[in-house]
């Protein structure tokens, strides 16, 4: 295994950790449950509605692309793009589009399957992914492997919802 290669799976083993506390603490301090949301379509809205926050992390990385290309010689569109931050900006919109399809499909899914008092969650994961997605970007920007923590802090949960969701799904 190279440094790289330990480097990472420190960073996601810890993000696994880390993932796990933040959700067992929120769901400790947030205990006031949803009230009001029993129909599906109301579930569905209410996810949603929580959702639309993590929208901002590539709101973000949309907006930073277009300054760096607005305000440099690669108004033009160049791809590849020439600079380091710009890579790197433009493979965060990316992976962060990725993560963001998952993650409305999941906390879909999950927003049905739940009581009305665990939907308290979806705020939780919600939270999670915006720290996952910030940690992420600094990250990436600093160097490639210093992006495994915040890619496993948003994949993870995601990941972890889908099994559950799936799970409920065929044993329920």
């Amino acid at each position: 295994m190279t440094e790289d290669q330990r480097f990472v799976a420190l960073g996601m083993a810890g993000s696994g950790i880390f993932s796990i506390l933040f959700v067992l603490v929120g769901l400790y301090f947030f205990d006031a449950p949803v009230v009001g949301i029993e129909s599906p379509g109301d579930r569905i809205a209410y996810a949603w509605q929580c959702d639309f926050w993590a929208g901002f992390a590539l709101l973000f990385g949309v907006a930073r692309v277009a300054g760096e290309r607005f305000f440099s010689s690669e108004i033009d569109g160049s791809v590849p793009a020439h600079t380091h931050a710009l890579q790197v900006n433009r493979a965060y919109i990316q992976n962060t589009t990725e993560q963001i399809i998952l993650l409305l499909i999941a906390h879909t899914a999950l927003s049905l399957v739940v009581s009305s008092e665990m939907l308290r969650i979806i705020p939780i994961l919600v939270a999670l992914f915006l720290l996952g997605r910030l940690t992420f970007w600094a990250g990436y920007l600093r160097s490639p492997p210093a992006r495994a923590f915040g890619f496993a802090t948003t994949f993870y949960p995601t990941v972890a919802v889908f099994f559950y969701v799936a799970f409920r799904l065929v044993f329920s």
